[in-house]
């Protein structure tokens, strides 16, 4: 029986336990982290409800604090066979409509060091224990991963971001060329930063840069589909039910890394990779799947320009951030001091920063 773990139940992992559990494809689920009687009663009622869709996984929760010495030794004795991480120090809906201009000032990129310092500490213990199997993010992955794999071992892959674009994309389409949704065929190179503007009320002046290929029967209708990109609106209410598109967006992936057949997906940072692209993933590990006439130097450098948007000029190859000009005088005026780049080993001095910054 397949165990998948499931690394703290905050926001996001709460919504991913109980789509997984009414699911059918995750037969045990194991919830580790450190509020056990919480977690405990959110276990019950995704079990509940489960039920009551006729699905009945075996979920338990466990005492699990990657940051204490035994963190280590404490995954070795779950051995799952996929684990899903998204912690964070300062979640987005802390940030969401904040009251001090300086902080809605900062570009999604400035707030890297809180992402970045929990996935560090929780890499430590992955590596410390011996675990070969495959370990997914949700914090971050577009740039956390390719950090986690440029200054040691890292997930294999993200979720969200890259795949919650499709939709949009899929009822474009439909509309655009009066076909049925499943007669189209869609594949996308796209960043974070395009994510966030494909929910946005209002129509955008500038996309971030992204491939494009949408095949309906075989005829290539992707220049009609990109020109209409930027008009087209659907906004959703930014608030913690938006973390039940991204639990959506995750099943496949975590789905597919435990089955034997290839499933065709999109997703970020797969292996590492800075921004999201089409894949093919099974418990087999996790591939890029371009287009024929896509290659790979093209869609990788497309993702890094879109960095920009975010507010990250480039990652360097020992994982040093360089923020663009106007992150980093964004993060002057809301530190105080200069913060032009982010070494991996300062994330947690620069993250307590920035923590202080949004509580004062």
């Amino acid at each position: 029986m397949s165990k998948l773990l499931l690394i703290s139940l905050g926001k996001l992992n709460g919504a991913v336990l109980e789509a997984a559990a009414r699911d059918g494809r995750f037969p045990h689920i194991i919830v580790a982290t450190r509020n056990v009687a919480a977690a405990k009663l959110r276990a019950n009622a995704a079990r509940v409800g489960a039920a009551l869709e006729d699905e009945y996984p075996r979920i338990d929760v466990v005492a699990f604090d990657f940051n204490a010495p035994d963190a280590a030794e404490a995954l070795r004795r779950i051995q799952p066979d996929l684990m899903l991480a998204a912690p964070t120090l300062l979640p987005w809906w802390k940030l969401t409509g904040h009251a001090n201009p300086r902080i809605r000032a900062l570009p999604f990129g400035g707030w890297l060091a809180c992402h970045l310092a929990p996935m560090l500490t929780l890499r430590a213990a992955w590596e410390k224990s011996d675990l070969h199997c495959p370990w997914v993010s949700a914090t971050y992955p577009d740039v956390v991963n390719p950090i986690l794999h440029m200054t040691g071992s890292g997930p294999i892959v993200g979720i969200g971001n890259v795949s919650e674009c499709l939709p949009k994309i899929r009822f474009l389409a439909s509309q655009h060329s009066n076909a049925p949704i499943s007669e189209l065929a869609i594949k996308l190179v796209g960043s974070h930063a395009l994510s966030t503007l494909f929910y946005r009320e209002e129509a955008v002046k500038e996309l971030p840069p992204f491939l494009l290929q949408v095949l309906w029967h075989g005829h290539d209708i992707s220049l009609a589909i990109k020109d209409k990109l930027r008009s087209i609106k659907m906004p959703v209410a930014h608030d913690l039910e938006i973390n039940r598109i991204t639990a959506s967006a995750g099943l496949g992936v975590l789905a597919a890394l435990l089955g034997d057949e290839p499933q065709a997906l999109h997703a970020p940072a797969p292996n590492g990779l800075v921004g999201g692209y089409p894949v093919k993933i099974s418990r087999k590990g996790v591939a890029i799947d371009l287009p024929s006439d896509w290659h790979l130097e093209q869609a990788l450098g497309v993702n890094a320009s879109a960095l920009s948007f975010d507010g990250i000029s480039a990652i360097e190859k020992d994982g040093t951030v360089i923020f663009t000009e106007k992150c980093a005088a964004a993060l002057k005026v809301l530190l105080g001091e200069d913060w032009p780049r982010l070494r991996p080993e300062s994330a947690p001095a620069m993250a307590a920063k920035l923590i202080a910054a949004v509580s004062s």
